[in-house]
Protein backbone atom coordinates (compact mmCIF):
# COMPACT_ATOMS: atom_id res chain seq x y z
CA UNK A 1 0.00 0.00 0.00
CA UNK A 2 1.70 3.96 -1.10
CA UNK A 3 1.78 6.11 1.32
CA UNK A 4 -1.05 8.58 1.26
CA UNK A 5 -1.23 11.97 2.33
CA UNK A 6 -4.83 12.00 2.48
CA UNK A 7 -4.99 9.45 5.17
CA UNK A 8 -2.46 11.24 7.01
CA UNK A 9 -4.20 14.57 6.80
CA UNK A 10 -7.47 13.08 7.92
CA UNK A 11 -5.70 11.51 11.13
CA UNK A 12 -4.04 15.75 11.47
CA UNK A 13 -7.44 17.04 11.14
CA UNK A 14 -9.05 14.53 13.86
CA UNK A 15 -5.93 15.16 16.22
CA UNK A 16 -5.92 19.04 15.68
CA UNK A 17 -9.57 19.03 16.62
CA UNK A 18 -9.55 16.93 19.21
CA UNK A 19 -6.61 18.98 21.05
CA UNK A 20 -8.87 22.16 20.52
CA UNK A 21 -11.32 20.94 21.72
CA UNK A 22 -10.54 19.51 24.86
CA UNK A 23 -10.99 22.39 27.23
CA UNK A 24 -7.82 21.01 29.68
CA UNK A 25 -5.44 20.94 26.87
CA UNK A 26 -5.74 24.69 26.92
CA UNK A 27 -4.08 26.27 29.45
CA UNK A 28 -1.58 23.94 28.72
CA UNK A 29 -1.29 25.19 25.60
CA UNK A 30 -1.26 29.26 26.42
CA UNK A 31 -1.19 29.57 29.84
CA UNK A 32 1.53 26.80 30.91
CA UNK A 33 4.57 28.00 28.32
CA UNK A 34 3.78 32.04 29.86
CA UNK A 35 4.01 30.45 33.31
CA UNK A 36 7.22 28.54 32.94
CA UNK A 37 8.92 31.14 31.01
CA UNK A 38 7.77 33.90 33.38
CA UNK A 39 8.84 31.87 37.05
CA UNK A 40 12.01 30.13 35.42
CA UNK A 41 12.92 33.75 33.76
CA UNK A 42 12.57 35.80 37.11
CA UNK A 43 14.07 32.60 38.64
CA UNK A 44 17.23 32.07 36.77
CA UNK A 45 18.70 35.49 37.59
CA UNK A 46 23.16 35.02 38.71
CA UNK A 47 23.59 38.88 38.94
CA UNK A 48 24.88 39.46 42.50
CA UNK A 49 22.80 42.17 44.77
CA UNK A 50 21.82 43.09 48.22
CA UNK A 51 24.56 40.57 49.29
CA UNK A 52 25.04 40.83 53.21
CA UNK A 53 27.85 42.37 53.70
CA UNK A 54 29.22 43.35 57.55
CA UNK A 55 32.10 45.77 58.33
CA UNK A 56 33.47 45.70 61.86
CA UNK A 57 35.57 49.23 62.47
CA UNK A 58 38.16 48.73 64.58
CA UNK A 59 39.95 52.29 63.15
CA UNK A 60 37.08 54.59 63.63
CA UNK A 61 38.95 57.02 60.95
CA UNK A 62 37.16 59.22 57.92
CA UNK A 63 38.98 56.15 55.72
CA UNK A 64 37.00 53.30 57.80
CA UNK A 65 33.81 55.50 57.34
CA UNK A 66 34.25 56.11 53.72
CA UNK A 67 35.18 52.33 52.91
CA UNK A 68 32.02 51.29 54.69
CA UNK A 69 30.15 54.34 52.21
CA UNK A 70 31.34 53.42 49.11
CA UNK A 71 30.54 49.09 49.88
CA UNK A 72 26.59 50.65 50.56
CA UNK A 73 26.69 52.79 47.52
CA UNK A 74 25.27 51.00 45.13
CA UNK A 75 22.83 47.59 44.99
CA UNK A 76 25.41 45.20 45.14
CA UNK A 77 25.84 44.87 49.48
CA UNK A 78 23.44 46.12 52.24
CA UNK A 79 26.20 47.13 54.58
CA UNK A 80 25.84 46.62 58.11
CA UNK A 81 28.55 48.05 60.77
CA UNK A 82 29.15 45.96 63.49
CA UNK A 83 31.74 46.39 66.96
CA UNK A 84 33.43 43.05 66.89
CA UNK A 85 34.68 39.95 64.86
CA UNK A 86 33.03 37.43 67.11
CA UNK A 87 29.25 38.98 66.32
CA UNK A 88 30.56 39.32 62.48
CA UNK A 89 31.26 35.62 62.60
CA UNK A 90 28.51 34.74 64.37
CA UNK A 91 26.50 37.05 61.52
CA UNK A 92 28.34 34.72 59.36
CA UNK A 93 26.93 31.22 60.85
CA UNK A 94 23.56 32.47 60.86
CA UNK A 95 23.18 33.35 57.42
CA UNK A 96 22.84 37.20 58.63
CA UNK A 97 25.58 38.16 56.62
CA UNK A 98 27.43 36.88 53.43
CA UNK A 99 30.76 38.98 53.67
CA UNK A 100 32.63 40.58 56.13
CA UNK A 101 34.89 43.45 55.89
CA UNK A 102 37.32 44.25 58.79
CA UNK A 103 39.22 47.63 58.61
CA UNK A 104 41.57 47.13 61.00
CA UNK A 105 43.45 49.91 63.61
CA UNK A 106 45.84 52.04 61.90
CA UNK A 107 44.49 51.85 58.34
CA UNK A 108 43.73 55.67 57.85
CA UNK A 109 47.29 55.90 59.03
CA UNK A 110 49.19 53.38 56.83
CA UNK A 111 47.68 54.88 53.32
CA UNK A 112 48.42 57.85 54.72
CA UNK A 113 52.46 56.96 55.08
CA UNK A 114 51.64 55.08 51.47
CA UNK A 115 52.05 51.75 53.56
CA UNK A 116 50.74 48.55 52.33
CA UNK A 117 47.52 47.58 54.63
CA UNK A 118 45.80 44.27 54.48
CA UNK A 119 42.22 44.41 55.16
CA UNK A 120 40.62 41.33 55.86
CA UNK A 121 37.68 39.91 53.94
CA UNK A 122 35.41 36.86 55.08
CA UNK A 123 32.93 35.33 52.75
CA UNK A 124 30.62 32.96 52.59
CA UNK A 125 31.16 29.92 50.09
CA UNK A 126 28.19 28.28 50.51
CA UNK A 127 27.24 29.55 47.27
CA UNK A 128 30.27 29.61 45.31
CA UNK A 129 29.15 31.61 42.51
CA UNK A 130 27.73 34.41 44.33
CA UNK A 131 31.03 34.53 47.23
CA UNK A 132 33.20 34.80 44.32
CA UNK A 133 31.44 37.42 42.59
CA UNK A 134 30.83 39.69 45.72
CA UNK A 135 34.53 38.87 46.64
CA UNK A 136 35.64 40.55 43.55
CA UNK A 137 33.49 43.61 43.80
CA UNK A 138 34.38 44.56 47.70
CA UNK A 139 37.54 43.98 45.92
CA UNK A 140 37.74 46.75 43.64
CA UNK A 141 35.92 48.72 45.98
CA UNK A 142 38.84 48.59 48.24
CA UNK A 143 41.09 49.28 45.73
CA UNK A 144 39.40 52.26 44.59
CA UNK A 145 39.69 53.82 48.00
CA UNK A 146 43.45 52.66 48.66
CA UNK A 147 44.17 54.36 45.34
CA UNK A 148 42.93 57.52 46.17
CA UNK A 149 44.31 57.64 49.76
CA UNK A 150 47.68 57.20 48.72
CA UNK A 151 50.00 60.37 48.61
CA UNK A 152 50.88 61.82 45.21
CA UNK A 153 54.54 62.83 45.15
CA UNK A 154 55.86 66.45 43.80
CA UNK A 155 57.64 64.74 41.20
CA UNK A 156 56.36 61.62 40.16
CA UNK A 157 59.25 58.88 38.82
CA UNK A 158 58.00 57.58 35.13
CA UNK A 159 57.25 54.31 34.95
CA UNK A 160 57.96 51.97 32.00
CA UNK A 161 55.39 51.21 29.73
CA UNK A 162 52.26 49.34 30.89
CA UNK A 163 49.58 47.56 28.57
CA UNK A 164 46.45 49.74 29.34
CA UNK A 165 43.43 47.47 28.55
CA UNK A 166 40.55 49.17 26.98
CA UNK A 167 37.62 46.50 27.54
CA UNK A 168 34.23 46.55 25.48
CA UNK A 169 31.14 44.14 26.08
CA UNK A 170 29.80 42.92 23.16
CA UNK A 171 26.61 41.95 22.79
CA UNK A 172 25.31 42.30 26.36
CA UNK A 173 26.94 45.56 27.23
CA UNK A 174 25.44 45.46 31.01
CA UNK A 175 26.29 42.10 31.73
CA UNK A 176 22.54 41.08 32.66
CA UNK A 177 22.79 37.30 33.00
CA UNK A 178 18.94 37.10 32.66
CA UNK A 179 19.42 37.61 28.94
CA UNK A 180 21.98 35.10 29.20
CA UNK A 181 19.44 32.63 30.98
CA UNK A 182 16.00 33.42 29.51
CA UNK A 183 16.92 32.24 25.86
CA UNK A 184 17.59 28.58 27.79
CA UNK A 185 14.65 28.81 29.41
CA UNK A 186 12.79 29.50 26.46
CA UNK A 187 14.46 25.88 24.90
CA UNK A 188 13.01 24.48 28.15
CA UNK A 189 9.62 25.57 27.65
CA UNK A 190 9.52 24.30 24.39
CA UNK A 191 11.16 21.38 24.81
CA UNK A 192 8.88 20.13 27.82
CA UNK A 193 5.65 21.34 26.43
CA UNK A 194 6.27 19.61 22.63
CA UNK A 195 7.60 16.10 24.20
CA UNK A 196 5.03 15.62 26.69
CA UNK A 197 2.23 16.32 24.02
CA UNK A 198 3.67 13.49 21.62
CA UNK A 199 3.84 11.36 24.61
CA UNK A 200 0.56 11.82 25.70
CA UNK A 201 -0.99 11.86 22.05
CA UNK A 202 -0.28 7.29 21.63
CA UNK A 203 -0.80 6.72 25.19
CA UNK A 204 -3.95 7.93 25.07
CA UNK A 205 -5.59 6.19 22.29
CA UNK A 206 -4.22 3.25 24.01
CA UNK A 207 -5.32 3.79 27.62
CA UNK A 208 -8.89 4.39 25.49
CA UNK A 209 -8.67 1.38 23.73
CA UNK A 210 -8.30 3.04 20.36
CA UNK A 211 -5.07 2.59 19.45
CA UNK A 212 -6.21 -1.14 18.21
CA UNK A 213 -8.90 0.30 16.24
CA UNK A 214 -7.02 2.74 14.32
CA UNK A 215 -4.17 0.15 13.35
CA UNK A 216 -6.57 -2.30 12.03
CA UNK A 217 -7.95 0.29 9.47
CA UNK A 218 -6.11 0.76 5.92
CA UNK A 219 -3.79 3.38 7.06
CA UNK A 220 -0.26 2.61 7.61
CA UNK A 221 1.80 3.19 10.57
CA UNK A 222 3.83 6.20 9.42
CA UNK A 223 0.82 8.19 8.20
CA UNK A 224 -1.10 7.45 11.23
CA UNK A 225 2.46 8.36 13.44
CA UNK A 226 2.99 11.79 10.84
CA UNK A 227 -0.63 12.65 10.86
CA UNK A 228 -0.42 12.60 14.76
CA UNK A 229 2.91 14.71 15.24
CA UNK A 230 1.92 17.60 12.76
CA UNK A 231 -0.57 19.05 15.02
CA UNK A 232 1.79 19.19 17.17
CA UNK A 233 4.70 21.00 15.21
CA UNK A 234 2.32 24.33 14.11
CA UNK A 235 1.36 24.01 18.14
CA UNK A 236 5.34 23.97 18.77
CA UNK A 237 6.13 26.76 16.43
CA UNK A 238 3.15 28.88 18.31
CA UNK A 239 4.70 27.95 21.23
CA UNK A 240 8.16 29.09 20.20
CA UNK A 241 6.98 32.67 19.26
CA UNK A 242 4.63 33.31 22.20
CA UNK A 243 7.88 32.61 24.64
CA UNK A 244 9.97 34.25 22.26
CA UNK A 245 7.52 37.58 22.01
CA UNK A 246 7.39 36.88 25.83
CA UNK A 247 11.02 36.91 26.29
CA UNK A 248 11.31 40.20 24.51
CA UNK A 249 8.26 42.13 26.19
CA UNK A 250 8.10 41.18 29.48
CA UNK A 251 12.12 40.69 30.50
CA UNK A 252 13.53 42.73 27.55
CA UNK A 253 15.82 40.69 26.02
CA UNK A 254 16.91 42.23 22.33
CA UNK A 255 16.06 39.51 19.56
CA UNK A 256 18.53 40.96 16.82
CA UNK A 257 18.28 37.74 14.56
CA UNK A 258 15.79 36.43 11.94
CA UNK A 259 12.37 35.02 12.77
CA UNK A 260 12.84 32.66 9.51
CA UNK A 261 15.89 31.05 10.89
CA UNK A 262 13.91 31.02 14.57
CA UNK A 263 11.31 29.35 12.57
CA UNK A 264 13.44 26.89 10.74
CA UNK A 265 15.97 25.89 13.54
CA UNK A 266 12.50 25.41 15.57
CA UNK A 267 11.56 22.60 13.20
CA UNK A 268 14.47 20.63 13.67
CA UNK A 269 14.34 20.75 16.86
CA UNK A 270 11.10 19.66 17.16
CA UNK A 271 12.29 16.83 15.42
CA UNK A 272 13.63 15.81 18.46
CA UNK A 273 11.15 16.45 21.02
CA UNK A 274 8.40 14.89 19.43
CA UNK A 275 10.21 12.35 18.32
CA UNK A 276 11.70 11.91 22.29
CA UNK A 277 7.57 11.85 23.07
CA UNK A 278 7.06 9.43 20.86
CA UNK A 279 9.58 6.80 21.49
CA UNK A 280 8.57 7.51 25.46
CA UNK A 281 4.89 6.64 24.46
CA UNK A 282 6.24 2.92 22.41
CA UNK A 283 7.66 1.43 25.87
CA UNK A 284 4.86 3.59 28.08
CA UNK A 285 1.42 1.90 28.80
CA UNK A 286 -0.40 4.52 30.93
CA UNK A 287 0.18 9.02 30.87
CA UNK A 288 2.35 8.65 34.25
CA UNK A 289 4.40 6.87 32.71
CA UNK A 290 5.17 8.24 29.46
CA UNK A 291 5.90 11.14 31.73
CA UNK A 292 8.24 10.14 33.79
CA UNK A 293 10.17 8.50 30.91
CA UNK A 294 10.16 12.31 28.91
CA UNK A 295 11.58 13.79 31.81
CA UNK A 296 14.27 11.21 32.42
CA UNK A 297 15.88 12.08 29.06
CA UNK A 298 14.88 15.81 29.35
CA UNK A 299 16.53 16.45 32.88
CA UNK A 300 19.95 15.37 31.78
CA UNK A 301 19.96 17.15 28.49
CA UNK A 302 19.33 20.33 30.27
CA UNK A 303 22.03 19.86 32.26
CA UNK A 304 24.46 18.79 29.66
CA UNK A 305 23.29 21.58 27.30
CA UNK A 306 24.46 24.43 28.29
CA UNK A 307 21.40 25.86 29.85
CA UNK A 308 23.31 26.81 33.29
CA UNK A 309 26.73 26.11 33.32
CA UNK A 310 29.28 26.14 29.73
CA UNK A 311 29.40 23.32 28.25
CA UNK A 312 33.01 24.03 28.02
CA UNK A 313 33.57 23.71 32.07
CA UNK A 314 32.61 19.92 31.87
CA UNK A 315 34.61 17.25 32.00
CA UNK A 316 35.38 16.14 28.36
CA UNK A 317 33.42 12.71 28.46
CA UNK A 318 30.65 15.19 29.22
CA UNK A 319 30.91 17.13 26.28
CA UNK A 320 30.71 14.37 24.60
CA UNK A 321 27.42 13.21 26.05
CA UNK A 322 26.48 17.01 25.46
CA UNK A 323 27.16 16.43 21.59
CA UNK A 324 24.73 13.73 21.39
CA UNK A 325 21.82 16.08 23.02
CA UNK A 326 19.84 18.54 20.81
CA UNK A 327 19.65 21.00 23.18
CA UNK A 328 23.09 21.75 23.16
CA UNK A 329 23.15 22.69 19.82
CA UNK A 330 19.59 24.78 20.00
CA UNK A 331 20.54 26.90 23.19
CA UNK A 332 23.30 27.94 21.29
CA UNK A 333 21.29 29.04 18.38
CA UNK A 334 18.93 30.88 20.35
CA UNK A 335 21.33 32.72 22.42
CA UNK A 336 23.17 33.38 19.21
CA UNK A 337 19.77 34.65 17.06
CA UNK A 338 18.90 36.86 20.62
CA UNK A 339 21.74 38.60 21.50
CA UNK A 340 23.74 38.52 18.05
CA UNK A 341 21.45 38.27 15.84
CA UNK A 342 23.49 35.72 13.69
CA UNK A 343 22.47 34.20 10.75
CA UNK A 344 21.75 30.80 9.06
CA UNK A 345 25.50 30.76 8.11
CA UNK A 346 27.18 31.21 11.15
CA UNK A 347 24.45 28.54 12.66
CA UNK A 348 24.80 26.00 9.86
CA UNK A 349 26.52 23.43 12.28
CA UNK A 350 24.24 23.93 14.61
CA UNK A 351 21.20 23.50 12.88
CA UNK A 352 22.84 20.54 10.49
CA UNK A 353 23.49 18.69 14.07
CA UNK A 354 19.64 19.57 14.94
CA UNK A 355 18.38 17.68 11.65
CA UNK A 356 20.60 14.79 12.08
CA UNK A 357 19.36 13.97 15.87
CA UNK A 358 16.05 14.72 14.81
CA UNK A 359 16.08 12.57 12.15
CA UNK A 360 17.30 9.72 13.51
CA UNK A 361 15.24 10.15 16.61
CA UNK A 362 11.80 10.30 14.75
CA UNK A 363 13.11 7.49 12.32
CA UNK A 364 13.81 5.06 15.70
CA UNK A 365 10.96 6.21 17.38
CA UNK A 366 8.15 5.57 13.81
CA UNK A 367 9.80 2.03 13.58
CA UNK A 368 9.54 1.62 17.15
CA UNK A 369 5.73 1.87 16.90
CA UNK A 370 5.41 0.27 13.39
CA UNK A 371 7.04 -2.98 14.60
CA UNK A 372 4.61 -2.94 18.24
CA UNK A 373 1.71 -2.51 15.55
CA UNK A 374 2.66 -5.03 13.38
Amino acid sequence: MNFSFRRMSAVARKEFRHVLRDKRMRPVLLVVPLFQLTVLGYAANMDVDHVQLAVVDQDHSPVSREIAARLGAGVAFDVQTVPTEAIAERKLDQGEAEVVVVVPEGTAKGLARGERVEIPMWVDGTDSNRGTIAQSYAESVLRRVSTDRLPTPPHPLPLPGVPEPRVRVLYNPALISRWFMVPGVVVMVLAVITSLLSAMAIVKERENGTIEQLTVTPIQPAELILGKLLPFVAIGLFIALMVTAAAVVVFGVPFRGSLAVLVLTSLLFLLSTLGTGLLASTISQTQQQATLMVFMVLMPSFLLGGIFYPVTNMPMWAQWLAALTPTRFFIVIARSLFLKGAGLDVLAREAGALGLIGFVVITVAMLRFRKRSV
